[in-house]
């Protein structure tokens, strides 16, 4: 009988890869051919579904005949979508010399893991994400004394201080996510937390202002994996059912870590000194890099399927068995592959409208929230006569906001979705997430109105503090969906740190860089028309991009597919 192989350098696409890759394009969303097909068992295969019509064939090919609705030809096309996305096969197949799970209950993937383990997992993950953004604003009540140590007068340089950090966790996650990807979440994050503390030992024991720059740029980059690497062991260890509750915990980190930052910070600065702020962040870097490595469990599916097939080459004298996972990606060195998931996030933010989209949305809000960290200090000190360490507690406003929407959005979002997806006929589609992207959109300019005219007004002092509520509720209402949104799209192709990694490039590098303008803009036009014209550019901007996502995202979607 005749055969037909593949060149070896045919890689049969994963369902997941092909049925995106095809489904949008209207293709047939068969999978694809094995590397050894029999001729005439293909054919008796097509000719028993061109004959069956079953309902992939008529919704992906359509009616023979031309007739019949065109939506129910889209419904159709997403039932196929998602369960090709879901149906991917992990399991062992001994008989080919795949090895995956033994079975769908399988308790060694994390995705079956017991809740009180994901839960320990999730602890740890979570404090990481809450220390490495609280190093960005702990130091910012002690900026002006550590400015009179060094002598240090241009303001620009003294903002910068403390924005270094925050441009250095923007592009260091391009790293980290891939690393991740490729050589697990565990180690990455470990060694990112041991290079955070001795980092930040350079910071607490600089003796120059441009030490002091080197080391906090480094710090930021360097020590910043858990603030991607979180959002893939969401992927790994949660279905997509279960990912926007952990998301929204998840978030708590990178968004109410800037707002204990100046809490803490302005008493720690105030009594102990400026370089005990970066001395007490550095502890709690070397505790949890300790907790990674012996309390946390790797949770990446494709590192722990080749680790098991490692073993089960050894032990079965079978050194043809290869992880299930590893048989689908492309033969390439580590070198290449390396190289290669470093560009992927960047990939993503060039090639992929809707994480573009997503990421200036995120840039305007997030860059927003650091323009309050860097000027509310220097008001309520001013303006108000309030001592440092108490102008620090100020930003409890910006967390009651963040801890609101957590109750609200964090704690129904996956609720919203299977209600969606009941109305839908049981078809789920990753933007039913996104409907509280509008009510977040709307409060972040209404706390630039409140906050500008407030200061500008010399209102009391509470009203002016509750001005940081609805930007605090908006970043975190808007912040929940979209990332959960990422991760129901990019989890399945393994990309979900590396889609987080690409939201954040634009919005740490605005959350670093316009805080050093923005300011002095404000001050020309005086606080209130200041805050008002950036409160009207966010309503033009996002409140307008999140109504476009609510309502036309499935199409743009199907427009620009998730690819890598």
């Amino acid at each position: 009988m005749e055969r037909v192989t593949l060149p070896a350098t045919t890689r049969p696409l994963s369902s997941a890869e092909f049925s995106i890759q095809s489904f949008d394009k209207g293709e047939s969303a068969m999978s694809s051919p094995p590397a050894e097909t029999d001729r005439s068992d293909t054919g008796m295969v097509m000719a028993e579904k061109a004959s069956s019509k079953d309902p992939e064939t008529v919704a992906l090919q359509g009616d023979d005949n031309g007739d019949g609705d065109e939506s129910d030809r889209e419904e159709q096309l997403d039932k196929v979508a998602q369960s090709k996305l879901a149906g991917q096969s992990l399991l062992t197949d001994l008989d080919n010399g795949l090895i995956g799970w033994d079975s769908d209950a399988d308790p060694t993937n994390p995705k079956n893991w017991p809740k009180r383990v994901k839960i320990r997992v999730m602890i740890f993950v979570l404090v990481t994400a809450f220390m490495v953004p609280t190093a960005s604003t702990l130091f910012a009540p002690g900026e002006s004394i550590m400015a009179k140590e060094f002598g240090l007068t241009n303001s620009v340089v003294k903002q910068f201080t403390v924005s270094a950090y925050v441009f250095g966790f923007g592009y260091g996650p391009l790293m980290h996510a891939p690393l991740s990807e490729i050589y697990g979440r565990k180690y990455v994050v470990a060694c990112s937390n041991f290079l955070f503390a001795a980092l930040n030992i350079g910071c607490s024991e600089a003796t120059s202002v441009a030490m002091f720059l080197v080391f906090r740029a480094l710090s930021g980059v360097l020590g910043s994996a858990g603030l991607v690497v979180g959002a893939g062991i969401i992927s790994d260890m949660y279905r997509p059912e279960e990912t926007g509750r952990a998301t929204s915990l998840f978030l708590l980190g990178p968004i109410m870590g800037p707002v204990f930052g100046p809490i803490l910070g302005g008493f720690i600065s105030q009594r102990a000194g400026w370089r005990w702020t970066f001395r007490a962040i550095e502890c709690l870097g070397g505790v949890m890099m300790v907790a990674f490595i012996f309390f946390v469990k790797e949770t990446n599916a494709a590192i722990l399927l080749r680790q098991k097939a490692n073993r089960l080459a050894k032990s079965m004298e079978r050194p043809e068995l290869i992880s299930i996972i590893d048989s689908r990606q492309p033969r390439m060195s580590p070198g290449r592959k390396l190289t290669m998931g470093l560009l992927r996030a960047a990939k993503l933010l060039c090639t992929s409208p809707v994480v573009l989209s997503l990421s200036i949305y995120m840039l305007i809000a997030y860059s927003y929230l650091y323009v309050f960290f860097t000027t509310i200090t220097a008001v309520l000190t001013t303006r108000y006569g309030w001592p440092i360490e108490l102008a620090g507690l100020s930003f409890i406003g910006i967390g009651c906001g963040t801890f609101f929407s957590l109750v609200v959005v964090g704690s129904t979002n996956d609720s919203l979705v299977m209600y969606l997806t009941k109305r839908n006929n049981g078809v789920r589609e990753p933007e039913m997430r996104l409907g509280p992207m509008i009510f977040g959109s709307i409060l972040v300019p209404v706390s630039m109105f409140w906050y500008g005219w407030g200061v500008e007004k010399k209102i009391h002092w509470f009203p002016l503090v509750m001005s940081f509520f609805p930007i605090g509720a908006g970043l975190l209402a808007s912040l929940i969906p979209i990332q959960a949104y990422l991760i129901d799209l990019y989890g399945p192709l393994g990309a979900a740190a590396s889609a987080t990694a690409a939201l954040n490039i634009l919005r740490c590098t605005a959350a670093a860089l316009i805080p050093l303008c923005v300011p002095t803009l404000i001050v020309r036009f005086d606080f209130g028309w200041g805050y008002s014209i950036f409160g009207f550019l966010a309503v033009g901007l996002c409140t307008i991009m999140s109504i476009f996502f609510v309502k036309f995202g499935k199409p743009f979607r199907r427009r620009f597919p998730p690819r890598m």
